[in-house]
């Protein structure tokens, strides 16, 4: 389990690290101006779309209420003639291209609200899109600044800092070497001198003792 846990966890830091390196500020601030100018250009093309549909709702209403206004005059020459049936047969169209102007009517207002609602959000859009280009500019100065001082910090790491800093103890570990081994070597042939004497002493304490042992044998024997 704890293998696993680690395998998720390495495998979500390579995916932020990935996130990291392509999620550059700069780039972004670029993509989201792009993204509200698709927006804006989206609404100019809406807003267009709504003025034709309300341009074309005019007319037609224009049209209904001129029919509606013919066939009530026409209604009019029939009760005039005494032809009943004819004029109820007109006042019935008269009615009913009267009811399509009013809906029409309604839905031409429905029209023009829109486009007047999509005009003001259109408005406050290129006016964010104009505070945005604004700050975008100040935001890069920003970012650059930025970039350039960890550029400067990186290089001054790499050779006034972290790099140098271990020369310098490289060097120094080096000296202190040097010291130890300048120091050691007298020392050495003092230790290796004095090994040598007192070998040559012991040698010579053995030597007497011998001697002394057969002088004593031999004095014994005579």
């Amino acid at each position: 389990m704890g293998i696993l846990k680690r395998v998720v966890d390495m495998t979500k830091a390579a995916a932020n690290e990935v996130l990291d390196k392509i999620e550059k500020p700069g780039m972004m601030l670029n993509q989201y101006l792009r993204d509200l100018d698709e927006q804006i250009s989206g609404l100019e093309n809406a807003i267009s779309t709504q003025k034709v549909q309300e341009r074309m709702l005019h007319g037609k209403y224009q049209d209904q209420h001129e029919q509606a206004s013919f066939y009530e005059e026409k209604a009019g020459k029939a009760i005039a003639e005494g032809r009943e049936t004819d004029a109820r047969i007109a006042l019935e169209a008269k009615l009913l291209y009267a009811e399509q102007a009013e809906e029409t009517a309604r839905l031409q207002e429905m029209a023009a609200k829109s486009v007047t609602e999509l005009e003001q959000n259109l408005e406050q859009m290129k006016e964010e899109r104009t505070r945005l280009q604004s700050r975008r500019s100040e935001l890069m100065t920003r970012i650059n600044h930025t970039e350039k001082q960890q550029h400067d910090s990186a290089a001054h790491s790499l050779y006034g800092g972290t790099a140098s800093q271990g020369f310098d103890r490289i060097e120094q570990k080096i000296m202190e070497w040097e010291a130890h081994q300048t120091i050691a070597k007298p020392y050495s042939a003092y230790t290796n001198q004095h090994e040598a004497s007192y070998q040559q002493e012991l040698r010579n304490t053995r030597v007497e003792e011998e001697l002394q042992r057969l002088m004593q044998k031999q004095n014994g024997q005579g």
